[in-house]
Order: structure tokens, then C-alpha cells, then sequence
């Protein structure tokens, strides 16, 4: 149970310390759009962790890459379709939806790559 938390937590910890300092730097500068970026990726992080978890488990013989590629990309685009869906109200005013997704997920995935 403990590598379960130790897992989860650190790849979500790693995550808002890499992604949350990325998405600031590209605009998203107000208390509530920081929230906005903690819960995307509370949102988005713990079902990918799982799935890659699951897909080195039960796919061994398949390449890593093979599996988290998929897996990466459909994190990059819900976080893109939950960033574009705030943008379009003027409240919220959030710049490059797309580009802010892609960017900040390139950053965590290159670190996680080098990191582990």
C-alpha cells in the first residue's frame, strides 16, 4: 500500500512542481488559474500514472514509450479541452489553451524521462 501512495503522490507532487511554474510563466498568473492548473492535473495524473502502471504490468514485452505515448497524449488534449473551455469565458482569459497543455506536459514528461 505504501508504494501505491509513494507512486501517486510523487508523481503528482513532481508534476505540480514542474507543470505549475510552467503554466505561470505562459500567462496563467492569478491565484485561480493556478488552482485551475493544480486541479487539471489532480484530474489528469493519478488515471495516467495508473495506466502506464498497468500497461508495464500486464505488457511487459511491449516498449515503454509504446505505452506512455498514448497515455500522454490523451492527458495533453483533456488538459487542453479543460483549458479551452475556460478561455472562452472572458473571466477567465486563459492564453493558448493548446500550447499552455503541450508545453507544460512536455516540461513534466522530459523531467520524469530524466529524472526516472
Amino acid at each position: 500500500m505504501g508504494y501505491l501512495w509513494e507512486m501517486f503522490g510523487g508523481s503528482l507532487a513532481l508534476t505540480l512542481g514542474i507543470e505549475l511554474p510552467i503554466v505561470y510563466l505562459l500567462g496563467m498568473r492569478t491565484r485561480r488559474r493556478i488552482f485551475l492548473a493544480a486541479l487539471v492535473n489532480v484530474l489528469t495524473n493519478p488515471p495516467a500514472v495508473l495506466l502506464c502502471w498497468l500497461g508495464q504490468a500486464y505488457l511487459p514485452n511491449v516498449p515503454w514509450l509504446c505505452v506512455q505515448a498514448p497515455v500522454e497524449i490523451v492527458v495533453v488534449w483533456t488538459e487542453a479541452l479543460v483549458y479551452r473551455s475556460f478561455a472562452k469565458s472572458h473571466k477567465w482569459d486563459i492564453p493558448h489553451p493548446v500550447l499552455l497543455s503541450v508545453a507544460a506536459n512536455l516540461c513534466s514528461w522530459l523531467c520524469g524521462v530524466i529524472f526516472f
